[in-house]
């Protein structure tokens, strides 16, 4: 594929992905023990990671993960990530190419923990990304964010929590 027809189309054309309002591609899990099965039933998987294209006209909803996140920019517009932490800290990050944005970074460690947002920057038509998670992602160690839940817990950030909660 040549560099010029690097578009949302095209990208999904070249992988398979799993649609769920964003497209998702699982890539590679890399395996802890033998049995992949911690005490607690949890997956041991070592890492995990997937591709993610998020379209600008879909952000993401809050949620948080048992593991760390590391978000990987691969093609597209710049990426805002939202994130909020246990003492309800907010911050962002903008995941980019640093030619598109001064502010952009390659990667973002989303931490184990931690609520997390997401969406493309004006302008953008798609970001695709890729998502390294270690440990392994495991279902059972994602919580989507419920917005009556958030904005008790955060009142302070009532206005972007709903941002994000409202698709």
């Amino acid at each position: 594929m040549a560099d010029n027809d690097c578009n949302n189309k095209n990208i999904l054309d070249s992988f398979v992905f799993c649609r769920c309002k964003k497209w998702i591609k699982s890539v590679e899990d890399v395996p802890g023990n033998d049995e992949n099965e911690n005490e607690d039933g949890t997956d041991s998987t070592t890492a995990t990671v997937c591709y993610y294209l998020l379209p600008e006209v879909v952000r993401s909803t809050w949620r948080r993960l048992t593991s760390d996140e590391i978000w990987l920019y691969q093609d597209g517009g710049c990426l805002k990530i939202h994130m909020i932490d246990a003492n309800g800290i907010y911050s962002t990050a903008v995941l980019g190419s640093t030619i598109r944005h001064k502010e952009a970074r390659y990667e973002v460690l989303v931490p184990a923990g931690v609520w997390g947002a997401a969406e493309v920057l004006h302008g953008g038509e798609f970001t695709l990304i890729s998502c390294v998670v270690a440990p392994g992602f495991d279902w059972k160690g994602l919580e989507l964010g419920q917005e009556e839940e958030l904005v008790t817990s955060f009142p302070h950030l009532a206005d972007v929590i709903k941002y994000f909660c409202k698709h």
